[in-house]
């Protein structure tokens, strides 16, 4: 009869002489949102409209790369014009927060009633031990013309931290 032990490479094995735990080389987490319906907007946001946040545990790991993936619909109404700017905020528990990645940019002239997928990914790469909340946000210079009513629903962000 054969055996065979299966290992993961990336992760050491707990050995009672060191006394060590393995450490955590990967974490996920995620979270739904949305925003909406939203008036019409022809001068800027007083601030940021928060659409989705989720927070990730990275403390007990080394540096880690995190992969973020934003997924939404778009619903709107007949007739709109719209142009939303979606940014990402990291927040640390200490208080500090930080945009980080591009600006994300939906724009359409709706001639019927419809629903768009919109969606985006990011790649946070050497962040360091901590706790963070990422947050995807409607950017202030974000455009709704014509008619109100615009929402954004099912939005799901999910953060994949990686250990270097």
């Amino acid at each position: 009869m054969n055996s065979y032990q299966c290992t993961n490479s990336y992760l050491p094995a707990y050995s009672p002489e060191n006394d060590r735990k393995p450490v955590r080389q990967v974490a996920l987490n995620a979270a739904s949102g949305g925003v909406g319906p939203l008036p019409i907007v022809t001068t800027l946001f007083a601030e940021p409209l928060n659409v989705v946040s989720t927070s990730i545990d990275t403390s007990d790991m080394h540096q880690t790369n995190n992969l973020l993936h934003f997924s939404s619909i778009i619903n709107l109404p007949l007739g709109i014009s719209v142009t939303l700017n979606f940014q990402i905020r990291r927040s640390s528990n200490d208080g500090s927060s930080i945009g980080v990645g591009a600006t994300y940019t939906f724009s359409t002239i709706v001639d019927v009633l419809e629903a768009e997928a919109f969606s985006f990914q990011f790649f946070d790469a050497d962040v360091q031990p901590g706790f963070y909340t990422y947050s995807v946000e409607l950017s202030t210079n974000s455009i709704i013309d014509i008619t109100p009513g615009c929402s954004v629903n099912n939005a799901v962000l999910s953060v994949l931290a990686v250990a270097d």
